[in-house]
């Protein structure tokens, strides 16, 4: 979800690679049998490490952060030095260009909390043979998860029509049992009809379900 759009933002927004954006597809066949259809510098979009941010963090639902990293890898021209040195030169002027694209830009934006695009992580040097070198920059982007990714229950248990709130003048979260509500307000969440509002004084709890009085 994260790494087409990645590609193709690269691909316009980062010049020194003038649209020589791949993925992983392209990398390992490059890796193999060298970088053929592409012109250097080229640049492949991986994913990396994901892992989640202090579990869920919604008591009644479920809402998470997952960091979600890739790397950008970028092949270099290494055949007129085969130390590395003049590849190496052009760190700067790519990781620039890096930045300029890929800090605070989110690739789906009702995903990423609080407007957070990419952040920068880190970078290494990967390898350096007789014709290139590699080296890649390592970006991680906060997601969000919720219910809605999850499982969804076809057939929930219960199912409501309504919801009754019953209002009381004695003090404490819960009236005594046998006092009558001051008010009582239904409100419909299901389809008409509609089960009439509870009448009379407080019930006492069920057996399986004790509700402690509360205290003033």
């Amino acid at each position: 979800m994260i790494l087409g759009p990645t590609i193709e933002h690269l691909r316009t927004y980062c010049p020194p690679f003038a649209g020589r954006v791949a993925g992983a597809a392209d990398f390992r066949q490059g890796l193999e049998n060298y970088n053929a259809s592409m012109a250097l510098p080229a640049a492949y979009v991986l994913p990396a490490d994901q892992d989640g941010e202090d579990g869920n963090r919604n008591m009644v639902g479920y809402w998470q952060i997952i960091r979600k990293t890739i790397e950008v890898v970028v092949e270099l021209d290494a055949t007129g030095d085969r130390r590395g040195q003049t590849p190496a030169m052009q760190y700067d002027a790519i990781e620039a260009a890096l930045f300029s694209a890929m800090l605070n830009w989110a690739p789906v934006a009702c995903r990423v909390p609080n407007n957070q695009g990419y952040q920068f992580l880190g970078g290494g040097f990967l390898d350096l043979d007789r014709a290139r070198l590699f080296y890649a920059w390592r970006f991680v982007l906060p997601y969000q998860i919720t219910e809605l990714d999850g499982w969804l229950d076809p057939d929930p248990a219960v199912d409501l029509d309504t919801i009754e709130l019953d209002i009381f003048k004695a003090p404490g979260a819960i009236a005594p049992v046998g006092d009558s509500p001051a008010a009582v307000v239904v409100l419909p969440i299901g389809d008409p009809p509609y089960p009439p509002p509870t009448d009379g004084p407080w019930p006492a709890p069920a057996a399986d379900n004790p509700v402690k009085e509360a205290q003033p």
